[in-house]
């Protein structure tokens, strides 16, 4: 019994110190993870060395910090060309060691600031000196410094010279246009000259034109002569002898042409101008066949007129010559007016009787239908081509040219308007313009005088007068005044 109740209390003694335990573990867990959470790892790269160390913590200033860290672990401190760069996540940092750079770059000398580990030409261009390809280097612009350097630069200059047609590029470290010309080989004479002076300094990229004596020979306005001269091309040539060209005058060779002893050069001159000129347009001829006339007899009823018209050329002359002309427009400013023939047909009648109507294709018409006849011919009219003077229903005396005699007819249109657009009402009279020309002032009346129309003029077209049915149609105002005159002879007496 006794051994049972110790090993009882034992036990209850071992889990208390085992509980007791436990805890004390979990607190020295806690605590230390605490003290290894507050450590940073940090790397400082110092060109050529690396340090790597862990920090507790960073303070205000995480780069001075990190610095002192890395000088108690053997890091040479910053010198006075030194650079240190913090890296955005806060724990690197780069070191840029600095040295001495001395550049004499041609004439010029001066001292910047290099940093080991870069190349001479990266250190060139941070210090914004830039090296061109051809440019030569002392020490090999891909040399790594490592410690204060002297640096020489020789700049290779490209000139272009420009000499008896063809152009040179030379590539030199400096000298003058005179150098640069004896590097290409070009020469000049007393005569010659250049577009720089001699003595001047070269730059990259420079154009030397050398300008030569030569002997032209010059060909314009109408004379040929030779002269000497000094320039470039066949343009300058020009220029220098006063010849001045205009917008379309034609130079052979062409004006860029590189000038060359004995070259001849020919200037033509254009001109060109807009030209107005007048031609007549031939009227035509038509011709009224008459009984009244003996066959191969004729006589003008109405006189012919030409017309006119107009045309504008482009015209282009080379030294004074037409060489093209190009018909720009043509107008006509006045219409001809046809010419009116009687024409015998072999029958003698007391008044001219007119049988019919051609185009003058029918030299010698065989009518069939004698004075007064009707038929597919028409009826014939009397053409009286004396002048005259009548007296009209109010007894006043009027003077005729001539008077033609034959059918009419009568028409009506109340509040119409006539083939020229006139209104057609009385004194209004229908005719073709071939024999009566529109405008023509007339009296009308029947041969024996008991029907007078009166005035009236030629202001419409009728087309039984364009058939040759009729001589002409007079126009009323009433329909009842039409039945009066219906289809009979009337007299038109053409007025002065």
């Amino acid at each position: 019994m006794y051994r049972r109740r110790i090993s009882r209390k034992q036990r209850l003694q071992l889990a208390v110190l085992a509980a007791a335990g436990v805890a004390a573990l979990a607190l020295c867990v806690a605590i230390a993870m605490r003290v290894f959470a507050r450590e940073i790892p940090v790397v400082v790269e110092d060109w050529e060395k690396t340090y790597s160390f862990s920090m507790s913590g960073l303070g205000r200033d995480p780069l001075d910090s990190i610095l002192n860290q890395a000088q108690a672990q053997g890091m040479e401190p910053l010198g006075p060309l030194d650079l240190a760069e913090l890296g955005e996540d806060g724990r690197t940092v780069a070191l840029r060691r600095g040295v001495e750079l001395y550049v004499r770059d041609g004439e010029e000398s001066a001292g910047y600031t290099a940093y080991k580990g870069d190349t001479v030409e990266e250190a060139l261009a941070e210090n914004g000196l830039w090296l061109k390809e051809a440019d030569q280097v002392a020490p090999n612009r891909e040399m790594v410094i490592a410690a204060p350097l002297t640096v020489e630069i020789t700049r290779l200059l490209r000139v272009n010279i420009v000499a008896d047609g063809e152009t040179t590029q030379v590539k030199v470290s400096g000298g003058t246009v005179a150098d640069a010309l004896e590097e290409a080989g070009v020469k000049l004479s007393e005569l010659d000259s250049c577009n720089h002076e001699l003595t001047e300094p070269v730059k990259d990229d420079m154009l030397v034109e050398v300008s030569r004596v030569v002997s032209v020979r010059i060909a314009v306005d109408g004379s040929t002569r030779g002269y000497r001269v000094q320039a470039l091309t066949v343009e300058g040539a020009l220029e220098k002898v006063g010849v001045t060209l205009g917008k379309e005058d034609r130079v052979e060779p062409e004006p860029q042409t590189t000038l060359r002893t004995g070259m001849k050069i020919t200037v033509r001159r254009v001109k060109t101008q807009e030209e107005t000129e007048t031609e007549e347009i031939d009227y035509e001829r038509k011709y009224v066949h008459t009984r009244d006339l003996v066959e191969g007899e004729t006589s003008v009823l109405t006189e012919g007129m030409k017309g006119k018209k107009e045309l504008r050329y482009r015209a282009v002359y080379v030294d004074g010559e037409l060489e093209s002309r190009e018909l720009l427009s043509e107008e006509v400013v006045a219409e001809p007016v046809k010419e009116i023939v009687l024409r015998g047909s072999g029958y003698q009648t007391q008044a001219p009787q007119l049988d019919f109507i051609d185009d003058g294709s029918s030299s010698s018409p065989s009518p069939t239908s004698k004075p007064g006849d009707t038929g597919n011919s028409g009826q014939g009219i009397s053409v009286n081509t004396t002048a005259g003077t009548l007296t009209d229903q109010d007894g006043k005396q009027v003077r005729y040219s001539r008077a033609i005699t034959g059918e009419c007819t009568a028409y009506c249109i109340p509040g119409g308007t006539t083939s020229v657009g006139l209104l057609a009402e009385r004194g209004i009279i229908a005719v073709d313009p071939d024999i009566i020309p529109y405008g023509t002032k007339m009296f009308v009346a029947s041969p024996d005088g008991s029907i007078v129309y009166g005035y009236g003029v030629a202001g419409d077209t009728g087309g039984a007068c364009l058939a040759g049915d009729i001589i002409a149609d007079l126009c009323y105002d009433t329909i009842e005044e039409c039945s009066i005159i219906g289809r009979r002879d009337m007299v038109l007496y053409i007025l002065e």
